[in-house]
């Protein structure tokens, strides 16, 4: 027997690697095709917000969790039920919750991204509305000892925004349009990445933090792995003052 995607691959592995994400690609559209024929809408915004949490899954690296989920801070301040979070699933435990009712401290989170079936202008100020919610709790930082001695509180890196979705409904799909709303928000409401299965993605990874549309087969997957090096350039997590925590119980 033939084995092609062997031959392919020493004949030009570049091709070969491009064909196996385009693949995956295609598998995941299809997908969220699929579950878009489901009728009752909150049925469907469920299986839509699952799909894109299990593909996020399936390229994080372990050291990163996936959930709907809430944020919240030593103070107590908490966000709106957030339905893709991305946090760190190491050196932070979840705090109280189970299933998709998880509390999450402010401190363990790297990312979230608000899921929609289709996006339009109302969906994006709505995600910024919910990452601007996040943004606005009280992170802390503690400095770590180590066989060196003390080392300094970790800087807060800032919290990547998002928004995901099949079909970007504005004429020209990301095109001037959606730059101009895209551009608009500003503050902790600024987004820095839109992920689109039909229309491509957008992003503020590049130099000079500049928003970048690409569009096309594979667009979807290189938007992933953009997403995949601005988190690796946020490192980890602070250690969390535990102490300001536990102060509420006094």
């Amino acid at each position: 027997m033939t084995n092609t995607a062997k031959e392919q691959s020493i004949k030009d592995g570049k091709a070969f690697l491009k064909e196996r994400f385009i693949g995956v690609e295609e598998v995941f559209i299809a997908n969220l095709k699929e579950k878009k024929g489901i009728t009752h809408n909150s049925a469907m915004g469920d299986a839509t917000e699952e799909a894109w949490i299990e593909l996020l899954r399936k390229y994080l690296p372990a050291r990163y969790e996936v959930a709907k989920a809430f944020a919240v801070d030593h103070l107590g301040k908490t966000t709106d039920q957030l339905d893709c979070l991305i946090y760190d699933a190491h050196f932070t435990p979840a705090l109280f919750g189970k299933d998709n009712n998880l509390y999450v401290p402010a401190e363990a989170v790297y990312a979230t991204l608000e899921i929609k079936p289709d996006i339009d202008a109302g969906d994006l100020k709505y995600a910024a509305g919910k990452v601007a919610s996040l943004r606005a709790l009280q992170r802390t930082s503690a400095p770590l000892e180590n066989a060196r001695g003390v080392m300094g509180a970790k800087d807060l890196f800032p919290i990547i925004g998002g928004l995901a979705g099949m079909n970007a409904k504005w004429v020209g799909g990301l095109g001037k349009t959606f730059l101009e709303n895209f551009n608009g928000l500003t503050g902790n409401e600024k987004l820095d990445v839109v992920l689109t299965t039909d229309n491509g993605v957008c992003d503020r990874f590049g130099p000079g933090r500049t928003p970048e549309v690409f569009t096309g087969r594979g667009s979807l997957m290189r938007g992933l792995f953009r997403l995949l090096r601005a988190l690796r350039a946020q490192q980890t997590v602070p250690a969390i003052e535990w102490e300001k925590y536990e102060a509420v119980l006094d």
